[in-house]
């Protein structure tokens, strides 16, 4: 990926070329390829996709949380001043849930069940060397308070399995601040809460954001969620990046056929035909194991042409400070089509 970053400030996480394989049974499965992005100081930058595009998988990499089959590998992982793919467990435990933090999507599973929330809480803040056990506590009740767990001293007592849903995913975001960390990984954070509990989750990541100076990647595939929370997002498909731009821009004039896709999949508010079926992107995901030719997405793509499926690699293309795509296709003719789509002219 092109470097679009020169007039920015310098990014809290700096990535580029990053591959993560699976070892399997039947081959080497290309979980993530050629990954590369820019995270900015108090920013959020969402990285959407189908499940299984590899948009968790590549942050776990960056966490050091990969399965043993797993390898990652890359030109550049810089978080903080610091190269961290490839760090020894001691010294990237001084880094992880220090000042890079992760939000699990199921809180029921990032939570140890034997032990209180307080014990969870205050035990990474001590092992941090931030302060001793009193501060630590102090520490805990105020974010529990600030996330808006009410009677916080008391819930410090409680177990997992006592809390809803909403609290425990509360708990959670808590439990990622509690050593004030420079950037916060998101997966899926409201995938396991209903509608309401969802919003209001949302605006409360917004609002620490705010108040507390975070860079945050947010990991999804709600493009609902992306509109309302994210400055900037990248598009995965099959292991790879394929389009990248300013959310307003991306929503505005999604440029790669697969982001087309996955908007028109959104479904309408007060659509005037009941009987109007929601859109789909046909056909399946290919399968990943063994070395990739061409642009992946060119079974399922309304504009493929036989060039796709011949090339190598296919580049991503810049068509602005902060958009690029991947794709053979001209930019022009890509938005003549999505435009084309709505009966608007170019």
């Amino acid at each position: 990926m092109a470097d679009m970053t020169d007039a920015c400030p310098a990014p809290i996480l700096s990535v580029r070329n990053l591959e993560v394989t699976l070892r399997t049974p039947v081959g080497d499965l290309q979980a993530t390829r050629g990954v590369s992005y820019d995270i900015l100081p108090g920013e959020t930058f969402a990285i959407v996709g189908e499940s299984g595009c590899g948009k968790s998988i590549a942050s776990m990499a960056l966490m050091g949380l990969l399965p043993r089959i797993a390898h990652a590998s890359a030109d550049r992982c810089r978080f903080d001043g610091q190269e961290i793919l490839g760090l020894s467990r001691r010294k990237l435990s001084r880094i992880r849930g220090n000042t890079l933090s992760m939000i699990f999507q199921d809180p029921m599973t990032s939570l140890n069940p034997v032990y209180t929330i307080g014990d969870q809480l205050t035990e990474v803040f001590v092992r941090h060397g931030k302060g001793n056990r009193a501060q630590a506590r102090e520490r805990a009740v105020f974010l529990l308070e600030r996330v808006g767990i009410k009677n916080a001293s008391a819930r410090l007592n409680a177990y997992p399995h006592q809390l809803s849903g909403g609290l425990r995913q509360r708990v959670v975001i808590a439990m990622a601040m509690m050593c004030s960390p420079k950037l916060i990984i998101a997966d899926e954070p409201t995938t396991a809460l209903d509608v309401t509990v969802q919003m209001r989750t949302l605006a409360l990541l917004a609002e620490l954001q705010k108040e507390f100076g975070l860079s945050i990647i947010l990991i999804t595939h709600d493009l609902g969620v992306v509109a309302s929370l994210s400055d900037r997002v990248a598009v995965m498909y099959a292991g790879q990046i394929v389009e990248t731009a300013p959310t307003a821009q991306l929503f505005a004039d999604p440029t790669h056929p697969y982001t087309q896709g996955l908007i028109r999949c959104i479904p309408s508010y007060g659509t005037p035909d009941p009987d109007s079926e929601l859109s789909t992107i046909p056909g399946m995901v290919p399968s990943l194991i063994g070395r990739q030719k061409g642009c992946a997405f060119r079974n399922r793509c309304p504009l493929a042409f036989s060039d796709c499926g011949q090339v190598a690699e296919v580049a991503l293309q810049k068509t602005g400070e902060d958009h690029a795509y991947r794709c053979l296709r001209p930019h022009d003719s890509l938005i003549a089509h999505w435009r084309g789509l709505h009966g608007e002219s170019v």
